[in-house]
């Protein structure tokens, strides 16, 4: 689903309410609507709720759900800060029985807790800096002992660009979006000012919004669940892929085999691990169902084999001179798109002229630490995703940015925000895990971007179910393999 600008949307509601055709006070009822639909869901204990509206279309939404939960029996008080308003903002204001004009700061209510405070200041459509008796009421707001909710986004948060004054913005416990979710919602440094989000239809025209382009989307679970490998009743391990992962050095054999494991739990059919020597006892107990391609080296990979499959290089190899020549080495002649990971990334970011060299359609894993030393550093998190997004389309790479809602993105450019996972998934090894998750799904003969898009899902999803049964806080990568094969039978593959 793609992930549109505030222009976007404001566009989207405009062509919806002349072609559908809706008149605008009878959408803004109907978003109203979702919003406490989805409010009502959110807490099924009803508690005394506040609601503080500024002038504009957001306090007009505001106004009417404020109406809405009243009608549903709930304790409901409603604050108005400013005076004349948005058309549809007046005529709500007509409808709402009773209301507290906030003119002052001494007018701020009192809180007990467990109170609900929504925020329907001013959202997406805020196109000046916050001040004055606005600024003290929402620092304000930020100090209570209550529980947070913005109306489609947080007062003071913009949607798709920088924020500059975080001392300005709400901090909602939950926010509940109209249409689709805003592009700022999937960036960690603004976590604080989304807190848990929700998106609730409101009917905007789907075709306008297929209509529009962008570089942002989110993978939805419909959507990848179709991408999942189904064999043939007379398939062969020969025929569902074969796959080399190059991994491991002294010290750093679990690297090998959570990657090993984690491959065959995903269906590849034959599976070759070179390492060291010294892995070789590891690898034979640890991964039976491998076939161990030994190094000539004892404890590093001195040489990449030369073995027809799909290859994924990195996890645990190091960054020895003699594993650096190896690696540079099978690059050179290299034409099929290959996974790297790990010391495979620490070797490219030593010697970035290689970057040229990778096969075109590649996959690479890093995390932002790895992706830093790629790319230098970064502002804020918008200018991240430009740099990453540059990167892919300079190199013909597909990245994944790992962290929560991984971002993976092609080789033109365009981001997909994964929805799977939690935090429970950051713990040691989990990105050997993921390597060879997406590592299997290229050798059974997904495209680079498919089974980038994919592996990233099952992984997250894999991830989730593990830390259903667990918890995240004793969630280790083992976990994660153990739960791969649910994640497929979960979903009927």
């Amino acid at each position: 689903m793609k992930i549109l600008s505030s222009s976007q949307i404001r566009a989207a509601d405009q062509f919806t309410i002349e072609n559908e055709p809706i008149l605008s006070i009878d959408l803004m009822e109907r978003a109203s609507r979702a919003f406490v639909k989805k409010f009502t869901q959110l807490f099924t204990n009803k508690r005394p709720v506040l609601i503080f509206c500024g002038t504009g279309n957001n306090g007009g939404d505001g106004l009417a759900i404020g109406r809405m939960l009243i009608d549903a029996g709930w304790e409901v008080s409603i604050f108005v800060l400013g005076d004349t308003g948005s058309v549809d903002f007046e005529k709500n204001l007509k409808r709402t029985k009773k209301f507290v004009t906030l003119k002052e700061s001494s007018d701020f209510p009192d809180f007990q807790t467990g109170q609900i405070v929504i925020d329907g200041l001013f959202g997406s459509g805020l196109s000046r800096p916050i001040e004055g008796l606005a600024l003290a009421l929402i620092q304000y707001l930020n100090q209570q002992e209550v529980t947070r909710v913005a109306i489609d986004i947080a007062s003071g948060l913009y949607s798709d660009a920088p924020t500059e004054n975080a001392s300005v913005v709400f901090k909602p416990d939950h926010t509940i979006s109209f249409q689709t979710p805003k592009l700022i919602f999937f960036l960690p440094q603004y976590h604080e000012f989304v807190g848990e989000w929700h998106v609730v239809d409101i009917g905007l025209d789907q075709e306008f919004i297929a209509s529009q382009e962008s570089s942002f989307l989110f993978s939805e679970q419909v959507e990848l669940e179709k991408l999942m490998p189904i064999r043939d009743k007379f398939s062969h391990k020969s025929q569902i892929g074969k796959l080399l992962i190059v991994a491991g050095s002294l010290g750093k054999m679990g690297a090998a085999v959570l990657c090993a494991k984690a491959a065959l739990r995903t269906g590849v059919g034959l599976i070759n691990v070179q390492v060291p020597k010294c892995g070789i006892e590891i690898l034979q107990i640890s991964v039976p169902e491998a076939m161990v391609v030994a190094d000539r080296d004892q404890n590093h990979i001195s040489e990449i084999a030369e073995i027809s499959s799909t290859v994924a290089i990195g996890p645990g190899i190091g960054t020895e001179d003699i594993t650096k020549e190896a690696f540079e080495n099978y690059l050179k002649p290299a034409k099929e798109p290959i996974v790297l990971d790990a010391d495979a990334l620490n070797i490219l970011s030593e010697n970035k002229s290689l970057l040229n060299q990778i096969p075109e359609g590649s996959i690479l894993t890093p995390h932002p630490g790895e992706f830093k030393r790629l790319v230098g550093e970064w502002k804020d998190d918008f200018h991240k995703l430009e740099l990453l997004r540059t990167f892919c389309r300079k190199y013909g790479l597909h990245v994944v940015l790992k962290g929560a809602y991984s971002a993976v993105c092609s080789n033109a450019g365009d981001i997909y925000f994964n929805l799977s996972g939690n935090p429970g998934m950051a713990t040691a090894g989990s990105g050997d895990v993921l390597t060879g998750i997406v590592s299997s799904l290229l050798a059974q003969g997904l495209e680079p971007l498919d089974a980038l898009r994919l592996g990233v899902y099952v992984h997250g999803l894999a991830g989730d179910i593990a830390a259903e049964k667990i918890g995240q806080i004793s969630l280790i990568a083992t976990d994660i393999i153990s739960s791969i094969s649910n994640s497929f039978r979960k979903k009927g593959v």
